[in-house]
């Protein structure tokens, strides 16, 4: 019998790739972002640290009221009650009750009131001045906590999905680079021309978006025409998106962005110097919250500080320009 003919072995291929080429990651997407939450946690631990230290000040004088009396207001001025009771030991005593404000408490009226056994001055009572600064202090504590989880949790899901979506199947679209303004924030935009009409997505800005002319034919991971979340590669360099993909076009100043062949990487600095106008904005929150919380300039200190730098941290989750600097420049 004749023996078939044997087969060479079979070589893998080293032609080239039919896919895309390997895109550059958003390093500077990431660095910004990175920036903006590291002021967030600096000022968040401090301010956690003042107020625990607070919280066990403004206790301490409570703590040492351990005996409890039922007691007879003797007078009212202002916001200061003078009472008189029996105490444990059967002695009559004097006491003065501060309140946060003043309030209508007629001649005669009992109340509960805590008083420390060793201590014939101040007493305590629900609603007064030493229990409402340890639940100003207590609120303090849970918000700022509240604050810093929530930044960082945003954070580091931007930083962590963003890179994922170069694993969607790549389409191509048209790409026109705009500047958009809205009041203090520029922001990079693409305008997206795909096969059922035009989108536009607000993005993370680089160079190589300065550098492209309008209508370049791009690669975008996922579809802009159905996808929410899609990542664009400009010139090899991916592009992090700081929104949606949306079919209505961005409210504000819009505007293509000038063609620069030479454009070259900006510095952060550049770009927080202008973000950080939004800082004036602190000192107003600190006002109001003082204001409906009642917590006096104690209370103006710790939102102006958790403000500024969450105010500062916004504008780096909804992208970046450094467009606006450079016109200040």
């Amino acid at each position: 019998m004749t023996e078939p003919p044997t087969r060479p072995p079979t070589r893998p291929s080293t032609g080239p790739s039919t896919g895309p080429p390997p895109s550059r990651p958003h390093t500077r997407a990431r660095t910004q972002l990175l920036l903006g939450l590291v002021p967030v946690l600096v000022v968040g631990v401090a301010l956690l640290v003042v107020l625990a230290l607070r919280l066990g000040t403004t206790q301490e004088p409570l703590a040492r009221a351990t005996g409890t009396a039922t007691a007879t207001v003797e007078s009212v001025q202002d916001r200061e009650v003078e009472v008189a009771f029996t105490d444990a030991d059967g002695r009559d005593r004097q006491g003065r009750l501060e309140l946060r404000e003043a309030v209508d408490v007629p001649t005669g009226a009992e109340i509960a009131v805590q008083y420390a056994p060793s201590d014939d001055g101040l007493v305590y009572a629900d609603g007064d001045a030493a229990h409402a600064a340890v639940q100003d202090v207590l609120f303090g504590l849970v918000v700022v906590a509240l604050v810093v989880a929530a930044v960082v949790v945003l954070t580091v899901t931007r930083v962590t999905t963003r890179p994922r979506l170069a694993r969607r199947p790549a389409t191509t679209a048209t790409a026109t680079h705009l500047v958009v303004r809205q009041g203090l924030l520029v922001r990079s935009w693409l305008e997206l021309g795909t096969a059922r009409g035009v989108r536009w997505l607000p993005v993370h800005w680089a160079p190589e978006l300065d550098r492209m002319r309008a209508d370049t034919a791009i690669t975008v991971h996922g579809d802009p025409a159905v996808a929410a979340r899609v990542l664009p590669v400009v010139d090899g360099q991916q592009l992090w998106p700081s929104g949606r993909s949306r079919r209505s076009a961005p409210r504000g100043d819009v505007r293509q962005a000038p063609v620069d062949p030479a454009a070259t990487e900006v510095g952060m600095a550049r770009q927080l110097r202008g973000d950080a106008v939004a800082l004036a904005l602190a000192p107003v929150v600190g006002l109001l919250w003082a204001y409906v919380d009642g917590s006096g300039p104690a209370g103006f200190a710790v939102a102006t500080a958790l403000a500024a730098v969450v105010l500062l941290w916004v504008p780096q989750l909804l992208g970046s320009s450094p467009a606006a600097a450079r016109d200040q420049g």
